[in-house]
């Protein structure tokens, strides 16, 4: 069986998700890239948040309380302008950069194919792993663009 989520448990979940996002990104570095893991955690985060202040919102439409109203607005608004305003398009150049710098040193290895030692051919593997890598999450992230225009 189910339990019935109460909109007060729900706006305890909110709180306390948008605690984490807030942790997360003020954990960021500022001046240098971000770490894959960290990107991804950070727009699960988001998406989460933004997921229970859609629900809550339409909850609320047929409440009288003003004031959680407010704290969802609130927390809509951060979001907004710390995330996807912001750090959404910082995270998406980033990526857009790394996938472009890891594409080109991948070019000049295949470059010199006349005389691969192991060596080569183990960093290019790492190389091309690194690019997937960079590729898969470019298209997550690209997905969150989505998931706004769908609002």
């Amino acid at each position: 069986m189910v339990p019935n989520i109460s909109i007060d448990n729900t706006y305890e979940i909110l709180t306390s998700e948008f605690k984490k996002l807030q942790n997360t990104i003020e954990s960021l570095p500022t001046n240098s890239e971000i770490e894959i893991p960290n990107i991804v955690n950070l727009y699960y985060q988001a998406i989460m948040v933004q997921t229970l202040t859609k629900k809550l919102k339409s909850l609320h439409e047929y409440s009288e309380n003003q004031k959680s109203l407010d704290k969802i607005l609130h927390i809509e608004n951060y979001v907004n302008e710390n995330f996807s305003n912001s750090l959404h398009i910082r995270i998406l150049l980033q990526l857009k950069n790394s996938i472009e710098k890891s594409t080109g040193n991948l070019k000049l290895l295949g470059q010199n194919s006349d005389q691969k030692t192991k060596e080569i051919i183990e960093n290019e593997a790492q190389l091309y792993k690194e690019l997937r890598e960079l590729m898969s999450t470019k298209e997550f992230v690209e997905q969150y663009d989505s998931g706004i225009k769908d609002d």
